[in-house]
């Protein structure tokens, strides 16, 4: 069931705020965060749900990864929107998994899922959120 505290987001510039959060960690491990989602992408959402998603999946992805890039990406396809944390880290995987009920949870209140796939020495963790996104 979705939040009834929705908000209109920009999802590119959310993400660049939570980013900050993390730049200094992701220096000291001399890792890029790559913010490639969408700047037309605006998510109808509940605001502090969908931080504590993506702060989760972004501070597993920069926790788990040491002189690579993570990418953060999103992709739409009719109803449904995904925004995807892809990285390198042979770790992330194990770190994702480690915190991913709380964070399954937390997407399904919003009306999503996450998925982790792990292959070829990189992970790719994606939050589908199935209704409340469109693009501007």
């Amino acid at each position: 069931m979705a939040s009834d505290l929705c908000t209109t987001i920009s999802l590119h510039r959310f993400v660049d705020e939570l980013m900050t959060g993390l730049l200094p960690r992701a220096v000291s491990r001399k890792t890029l965060i790559i913010n490639q989602i969408d700047r037309d992408l605006e998510v109808g959402s509940d605001e502090n749900l969908l931080a504590f998603i993506l702060w989760n999946l972004l501070d597993k992805a920069v926790e788990s990864t040491q002189n690579e890039c993570i990418h953060v990406e999103s992709f739409c396809k009719g109803e449904k929107t995904m925004i995807r944390v892809r990285n390198a880290g042979v770790y992330f995987y194990r770190s994702c998994a480690n915190c991913f009920r709380q964070v399954q949870d937390a997407a399904e209140k919003l009306g999503g899922s996450i998925s982790i796939d792990s292959r070829d020495m990189g992970t790719t963790v994606d939050l589908t959120l199935h209704k409340d996104l469109r693009a501007a």
